[in-house]
């Protein structure tokens, strides 16, 4: 059976956090992942939002174990992570809270740097750069989720793709190409 989009999706999220893809994750992905989109957005060492990409981390990594479940080993597989984020009895906004906003802030407060609280498709591009995404749909899906035409994303627009991205029934918000295309 094909997965759905909310579970290629999740699987997205999952492989973009498993630092060493080997299907699961486990602290040492967490304890990598902020240090290296930190570095891939090059924020300087003292930078104050490298510190907060590394604590979102860790603490996204608390929340999934909660959440989620570990196997004996202390680590999340890649099918339990998306079995969890794709099950319709889940707590969603405990998930967003806990799971996707945590992240999500951190790298919202190293991209808005001219501190207007919008993102220009600049440091919208510069965001999914450092993850790997290509040009082309970094800048489609910022043009999709700029609901408002004015050539920026609010803080609304972005927490409204973060959540469509993960629940959203509409194939056409699921389908914008955030992390790249599956």
């Amino acid at each position: 059976m094909q997965p759905s989009p909310l579970e290629l999706n999740a699987g997205s999220a999952f492989d973009i956090t498993d630092i060493d893809q080997d299907g699961f994750l486990g602290k040492e992905d967490m304890d990598l992942a902020g240090p290296l989109v930190a570095d891939r957005l090059g924020l300087p060492a003292e930078a104050p939002a490298r510190d907060r990409l590394r604590d979102a981390y860790l603490r996204v990594w608390e929340s999934v174990l909660t959440a989620v479940g570990a196997d004996a080993s202390g680590r999340v597989s890649r099918r339990r992570y998306v079995e969890y984020a794709a099950s319709p009895r889940l707590d969603r906004t405990g998930f967003i809270v806990h799971i996707v906003w945590p992240i999500t802030e951190a790298l919202w407060d190293a991209l808005d740097t001219d501190g207007d609280q919008r993102l220009s498709m600049a440091e919208y591009l510069h965001l999914w750069s450092a993850y790997e995404v290509e040009t082309s749909e970094a800048r489609e899906a910022f043009i999709l989720l700029d609901t408002d035409g004015d050539g920026h994303l609010g803080k609304d627009e972005f927490a409204q793709a973060m959540y469509d991205f993960y629940f959203s029934l509409d194939p056409k918000k699921t389908a914008i190409p955030i992390l790249g295309r599956c």
